[in-house]
This record gives C-alpha cells, sequence and structure tokens, in this order.
C-alpha cells in the first residue's frame, strides 16, 4: 500500500501546476462540463444509431428470410436454364462436321452424315444419300424433326425443307 501511496505522489508531481492555476476554477469547470456534454451527446447520437441499426439488421434476419430464399430458388432456375443452353450448345457444336459434310452434297448418290439429335446421338432412320432424303415418306420427314426437337409444321415440302435446312442439305444443284 505504501507503494502506490508512492506512485501516486509521484503522478501528482508530474502533473503540470497550470492545470489547475486556482485562478480561474470556474471558467475551467465550465470547459470541462462543456466537453463532458459533448461525450454524452455524442454517446447519446450513437447509441441511437446503434439501435437503428440493431433493429434494421433484426427486420433483414426476419422480415427478408423468404427473400433469400426466393432469390435462391430464382438462382437454381436460371442454372438449369444455362445448363440446358450449355447442353444445347455442346449439340450445336458436335453438329458442325455433319452440316459441313452435307453441304457439299449436290448430287443425288452423294452420301449423307446424320448429326446428332437432342439426345446426343443421330436419329434413326437418317436418309443414308441426297437422293433417299430427296423421297423419303412424310412420317420419316416428321420422326427426324422430332429427333431434333424442331416443329412438325406444314405439308411434306415444307417439312423437307425444315429438316434440309436442320442438316445443311443445300437447296440448289438439283
Amino acid at each position: 500500500m505504501a507503494d502506490q501511496i508512492a506512485a501516486a505522489s509521484q503522478a501528482l508531481a508530474l502533473v503540470p501546476s497550470t492545470a489547475f492555476s486556482g485562478n480561474d476554477m470556474a471558467a475551467e469547470f465550465a470547459v470541462l462540463k462543456s466537453k463532458l456534454a459533448s461525450i454524452e451527446s455524442t454517446q447519446e447520437r450513437l447509441t441511437s444509431e446503434f439501435a437503428a441499426l440493431k433493429e434494421q439488421f433484426t427486420e433483414l434476419n426476419t422480415d427478408k428470410g423468404p427473400a433469400i430464399e426466393e432469390l435462391e430458388k430464382k438462382f437454381e432456375a436460371l442454372k438449369k436454364v444455362v445448363e440446358l443452353d450449355l447442353t444445347s450448345i455442346y449439340h450445336s457444336q458436335q453438329r458442325l462436321p455433319a452440316r459441313l459434310n452435307n453441304s457439299r452434297c449436290t448430287v443425288l448418290n452423294t452420301p449423307l452424315k446424320a448429326p446428332v439429335g437432342t439426345d446426343g446421338k443421330p436419329p434413326p432412320g437418317f436418309p443414308a444419300t441426297r437422293g433417299e432424303f430427296e423421297h423419303i415418306t412424310k412420317e420419316r420427314y416428321e420422326s427426324i424433326l422430332k429427333a431434333y426437337g424442331l416443329p412438325i409444321k406444314g405439308d411434306t415440302d415444307a417439312k423437307r425443307e425444315a429438316v434440309r435446312t436442320f442438316v445443311g442439305i443445300p437447296q440448289d444443284g438439283l
């Protein structure tokens, strides 16, 4: 305890004597009082701001919870759409060599290559040559259109043209 008193005495000795000069104690007290009032008002302002933030955070956790779940559902739906688009792009890429080959088929006995369908496989019953393509039945055109996921509309000529365009067979040359 004696050590504590000695330390306190040394600390008081280090305080400048002008801190409380005694000349104008009321003025010094007023300055300290205004500083204390400023600190207290800042504390009150910070307390109210903290309370408002706490209330907003609570609202986000309670009121906006379903909104986050909705966003997650929308995100999953978009993810599926992107996966479908990527699959479609992949199949389109796989069809390119066959379409390029078919674009050079200008003679009836030229062999055709069947592009892959939506399932990744060539459609069954795809014609072997350009001549066979020009003379297949309406039902075969429909099955080919169905295998490629294309709309089945129109008469035989319209279906032939839809398949021709999709598989890359040129219209002229015959």
